[in-house]
């Protein structure tokens, strides 16, 4: 999957791409618009979001202006914390451009977050940790990579680990909203009445379970 990637955000519009990685079944990553800050924005995105099983939220390394990213992960984890029927689908923050910190002329990965010999290292280890306190994100739920050339994109493995974790957590997240989904509709009681009078289901063996051995 291949999308225009800066240090402003370029993408105008939700998009739909299809996602495949070896090893791991097909999936749909919606590519959601840069934040201005607006609340019609923060709606349109808690409203698409709350569709997906996983949220990965994107910010740069570089840019130390995330006031519109801090509202909107605070009104999307408000939106979920009020919604008893729901659980929030899981959110990984990934920290872009960090081959843009200091010391700028250097690019020489891996890097170990752990190290303090190399500056590069201490550097993206700060973001990371920066990023993480004004969005609210734990160490281990914060990917840092560099994606903006394909054939050196980096840490990109350590994502899909990362995805692949998330999994579990993701899955609760979907099967609540499919239920909440169902319940929902506007149809689902005369459908379920319609059923049970026609004696396709077996209103019992959802209500209760027999006490016979």
């Amino acid at each position: 999957v291949e999308a225009a990637v800066d240090v402003l955000p370029t993408t105008t519009s939700f998009a739909a791409y299809r996602l495949t990685h070896e090893g791991m079944p097909a999936a749909l990553i919606v590519d959601g618009p840069g934040l201005t800050g607006g609340v019609a924005e923060r709606d349109a995105l808690i409203e698409r979001g709350g569709d997906c099983d996983m949220v990965l939220w994107v910010a740069s390394a570089v840019n130390a202006a995330r006031e519109n990213d801090r509202q909107a992960l605070a009104a999307f984890r408000a939106h979920f914390n009020a919604a008893s029927n729901r659980r929030r689908p899981p959110i990984l923050l990934v920290l872009t451009h960090i081959d843009r910190l200091r010391p700028f002329s250097e690019w020489d990965p891996p890097y170990d977050l752990n190290a303090t010999d190399r500056a590069k290292s201490v550097s993206i280890r700060g973001a990371l940790e920066a990023a993480g306190a004004e969005l609210g994100f734990a160490a281990d739920e914060i990917v840092p990579v560099r994606v903006d050339i394909a054939v050196a994109a980096y840490n990109i493995d350590a994502v899909w680990v990362k995805i692949i974790e998330l999994v579990p957590e993701a899955q609760r997240a979907r099967l609540l909203r499919a239920l909440s989904d169902i319940r929902s509709a506007s149809s689902w009681g005369t459908i379920w009445s319609q059923a049970v009078t026609a004696g396709r289901v077996i209103k019992g063996t959802f209500l209760g379970r027999s006490t016979t051995p």
